[in-house]
């Protein structure tokens, strides 16, 4: 307990009070700016899985049946844990000519993925007669 309350008593001592929350984000700017790029495109392609799921056959959609939404999943989380700490660690060594290469492309990536997925229309049983004629 004593550990406890020197811990606290330490932190409300602790620093200044203009290390604020609008502090911190008129800092971290860029930051703001990936992880906003990355959260957006997950929406989009989130909402284009679901809709091509919902009106086609499961199979035309991303990973058919079993992976879809862990391997999207997998996506965001690359986008905005993976890409954005790279990008950082590459503008901190002063390398800022291809950092924003890190920073966007997952992004852009599966935010053209997402719209390819809302797209997507079933094909008509119409569409291949040659197939028809063959198998009669």
């Amino acid at each position: 307990m004593k550990k406890l309350s020197t811990l606290l008593l330490s932190l409300a001592l602790a620093g200044g009070a203009q290390a604020g929350p609008r502090h911190w984000i008129s800092t971290h700017k860029r930051f703001l700016a990936m992880e906003g790029a990355a959260l957006g495109a997950g929406a989009v392609d989130y909402a284009g899985l679901n809709h091509c799921r919902k009106f086609n056959e499961v199979e035309r959609c991303r990973s058919g049946y079993g992976a879809a939404y862990a391997s999207w999943g997998l996506t965001v989380g690359l986008n905005t844990v993976v890409l954005p700490a790279i990008s950082e660690g590459c503008w901190k060594d002063g390398n800022g000519k291809y950092c924003y290469i890190f920073a966007y492309t997952g992004s852009s990536a599966q935010l053209g993925f997402g719209i390819n997925q809302w797209l997507k229309h079933s094909k008509p049983e119409t569409e291949f007669p040659a197939a028809k004629e063959k198998h009669k």
